[in-house]
């Protein structure tokens, strides 16, 4: 211990004596540990916790699979839940839920409240208690809407100031008095609704054949006791086999698929999480370097020092030690600030985190990331430390002691040049991938849709199914309301929809082909819109007809499609007049007009098949409207929302946005991805500057001999200059040649990420190369100049 105390007192005195050393390795280190360390906080908070569940490990979700379905979202039909409870014996518990909001009247009007439906098995299988009362149970699922309500701690305590006696209280929700049966405990938020504030019970039969089809809810579910999830998978694909002859014999490919209810959760973000994860890492291995660097050439400029304490006794394992102690000194000062460093990242990222990201929450600097930051100053040190200290100490003693350490000192450094051209390599992966994200977000930034977006307001609306009961009376509102809202001063024109390429309508199904063979697998993404809604949204119908007033609810079904489902199923043909039938549904469409294509948010991916149904035939509950206006759009959202509350207090508008607004929130995931990458690219950029100027600094520092003897020969100083800057393209041109390689390989790797623009994109490449190539000449340059600067004879007077 009395060695170790030494050899710290050493290590702070020969720091002390070096400032400009000192600062820029602790500086340098606190980069790489700082974004290192906050990264880790993120991908820890929300990759790598347990999901706050008793027993999480054992949750699991069924996703059912079929034609058209999507990647990015596991859902399930009520009556398929039903016979996997009753068939499967490796699930313990399994029900289901989804949101579905409501209207709670006040002292102050009706207030929109985010709620959800579900099973008591949901409940059972997250492990929920009730803090007051009870939970929902099997005598609430009565197929109709029930009359009891279950609150959240979050609601009790904001609207019902947590009061006690709220059990058993009435409360009118959608203008229905309920009863409040329970308040769950803090903290009970089931993944992906975890911004629900009540829960009511499923309103409809979860056996009844009719709602086979509908695949609208989260199933969540609990493996017994000693069950593994290989086995429930394999008990599960045979449930499959026998559904798929009961109900699906017709859907091909029909089956549903186990996975962990933590994957449900985080899978669609653990790919962008661990290439950032991967990223800071690169960006510590570069700090690493630069230090590496650093302290090989204070290694080799203190050859003399070293001989000397190994001249006074000191073994070759003393002098290791102490510079590593050294080391470890720079590696604890480097976490102490990158742990500052870190808690400041952390704030920032959950602060620009875009709407959605999941376990935001979790996601905080704490004693698990403060572990990782020291285990990583300790790494560091080996990594950066160990390597420098062995070759410090292998000096020749009466070499070092007879030349004063000059000619050691004055030898190239092989390695350091290997570290340099290594960091410069990482540095261009990163630069690289931050090009491809700007290009892909200047992709998305000026998507076209092919329609004026400036004067266009958005919202969303549910209608109260309370008071609006059957498809005639939510169509006779959906009429209403844009009755309504086309007398507000300022508004040309107004539409509904229940989704479209605008809002993100994913709901497919398969179609059959009426007096004509169908291609297999045939299917269309469908969405019931009102008449005059596309014209509401500037897009032409093109062929035939567009959607009319007289088309009503008991008239003959019919339908638009979009230009792309008319090139599929009819090529070379004209689709006005041809038939299509709904294969679950059944019902079957008359095509009546084609309407030009809307080109997705997303540059370069197709357009699909579209089918568009008159919402005064059939009906749904939640719409989007859009109002073409003739003046600023958000002059006249007050009017808007005052018009719906004069028409029905329970009609609330919901996300009021322009919708360059809302185009803008499409962008705020790719722009949060942009820049953390331009984050780490900068960094890492930044880092391999300094590496560079740092060895060319001491390389110069070291030949200031050679350079004051060319002078004093006549050599030009610009000769010195470009002699340096030479060395240093060198190495930066090898850098560029092995990052080149390793971003080709990592564009494969971000092919998700990237819209608008090729993985391997040539121009973001070469920039890129450009752009590190020029850093570190400027780099080279500066000691350059001062090589060149040096006056030969006072050099040489003092050599």
């Amino acid at each position: 211990m009395h060695a170790l105390l030494s050899d710290l007192r050493q290590a702070l005195r020969g720091l002390r004596a070096q400032p400009a050393f000192s600062v820029t390795a602790i500086l340098t280190l606190t980069l790489g540990i700082g974004v290192t360390t906050a990264m880790f906080g993120v991908v820890d908070g929300i990759l790598l916790r347990p999901l706050p569940f008793p027993s999480a490990d054992r949750l699991i979700t069924i996703c059912e699979q079929y034609p058209g379905a999507t990647p990015d979202w596991c859902s399930v039909s009520p009556p398929n839940v039903e016979d996997i409870a009753a068939r499967a014996r490796s699930i313990e518990v399994i029900g289901i839920g989804r949101s579905w909001p409501y209207h709670l009247t006040t002292t102050r009007g009706a207030e929109s409240v985010p709620g959800g439906i579900a099973t008591p098995e949901m409940f059972r299988a997250l492990g929920a208690r009730a803090e007051l009362g009870r939970l929902i149970d099997r005598s609430d699922l009565v197929g109709d809407e029930s009359r009891v309500v279950l609150l959240t701690d979050e609601i009790w305590r904001s609207r019902f100031g947590g009061s006690r006696d709220v059990v058993g209280r009435a409360i009118v929700l959608d203008g229905t008095p309920v009863t409040v049966v329970g308040v769950l405990a803090p903290g009970f938020a089931p993944p992906p609704y975890d911004f629900v504030q009540l829960w009511r019970p499923l309103h409809i039969d979860p056996r009844a054949e009719k709602h086979r089809a509908w695949r609208g809810f989260v199933a969540y579910g609990r493996l017994r006791d000693g069950a593994s999830l290989g086995t429930a998978r394999a008990e599960l694909a045979g449930i499959a086999s026998a559904l798929r002859g009961e109900h699906f014999d017709a859907t091909p490919g029909w089956g549903l698929q186990m996975v962990r209810l933590r994957d449900l959760v985080i899978g669609g973000v653990r790919p962008m999480l661990l290439l950032f994860l991967g990223a800071v890492g690169v960006v510590l291995l570069i700090a690493c370097a630069n230090v590496a660097n650093l302290l090989l050439a204070r290694g080799v400029a203190r050859g003399r020092e070293v001989a000397l304490r190994a001249a006074f006794g000191a073994s070759r394992g003393r002098v290791v030690r102490g510079l590593l102690v050294e080391s470890l000194v720079l590696a604890l000062a480097g976490a102490a600030l990158g742990l500052v460093l870190a808690w400041w990242s952390v704030s920032a990222f959950k602060a620009l985190a875009p709407e959605g990201l999941p376990r935001v929450a979790d996601v905080r600097v704490d004693g698990r990331v403060l572990a990782f930051a020291l285990a990583l100053a300790t790494l560091t040190t080996i990594v950066f430390g160990l390597v420098p200290a062995l070759r410090a100490s292998r000096v020749d003693l009466a070499h070092c002691l007879r030349d004063g350490g000059r000619s050691v000192a004055a030898r190239r450094s092989p390695l350091g040049a290997l570290l340099v051209t290594g960091e410069l390599a990482l540095a261009l992966t990163l630069v690289s991938s931050a090009g491809l994200l700007a290009r892909s977000f200047g992709a998305l930034a000026s998507w076209r849709p092919g329609f004026d977006r400036e004067r266009l307001l958005t919202f969303s609306v549910f209608a109260p199914t309370e008071r609006y009961r059957g498809q005639a009376g939510v169509a006779a509102l959906w009429d209403r309301v844009e009755r309504e809202l086309r007398a507000v001063p300022g508004v040309t024109a107004v539409g509904t929809a229940s989704g479209g390429p605008l809002f993100g309508g994913m709901e497919t199904e398969e179609v059959r082909l009426v007096g004509r063979p169908t291609p297999e697998g045939a299917s269309v993404r469908y969405f019931d819109v009102s008449p005059g809604f596309f014209r509401a949204l500037g897009v032409p119908v093109v062929r035939g007809r567009d959607l009319q007033a007289s088309d009503v609810l008991d008239g003959p079904a019919v339908a638009l499609v979009n230009e792309s489902l008319a090139r599929r199923y009819w090529p070379g043909e004209d689709p006005v007049g041809q038939r299509l039938t709904m294969s679950e549904s059944g019902v079957r469409f008359e095509i009546v007009g084609v309407v030009r294509d809307v080109p997705p948010v997303d540059p370069g991916a197709p357009v699909q098949p579209q089918l568009y149904w008159s919402n005064r035939q059939l009906p749904r509950p939640f719409t989007y409207v859009v109002v073409r206006t003739g003046v600023p759009p958000a002059s006249v959202a007050a009017a808007v929302r005052a018009r719906l509350r004069a028409l029905d207090p329970d009609l609330e508008p919901k996300t009021l946005v322009t919708m360059s607004e809302r185009m803008d929130r499409e962008l705020t995931t790719p722009r949060f991805r942009m820049l953390l990458a331009a984050t780490f690219g900068l960094s890492a950029l930044l880092l391999g500057a300094v590496g560079t100027y740092g060895l060319f600094a001491y390389l110069v520092s070291r030949r200031t001999r050679e350079f004051g003897i060319r002078l004093a020969l006549g050599a030009a100083r610009r000769h010195v200059v470009r002699a340096v800057v030479r060395e240093g393209a060198a190495l930066a041109g090898a850098g560029a040649l092995l990052g080149t390689v390793a971003s080709l390989w990592l564009g494969r790797a971000m092919r998700q990420f990237v819209f608008g623009v090729s993985s391997s994109d040539p121009a973001t490449l070469v920039a890129s190369a450009v752009v590190l190539v020029l850093t570190a000449a400027v780099a080279c340059f500066v000691p350059a100049w001062r090589a060149a600067r040096v006056d030969p004879i006072v050099t040489l007077t003092v050599e």
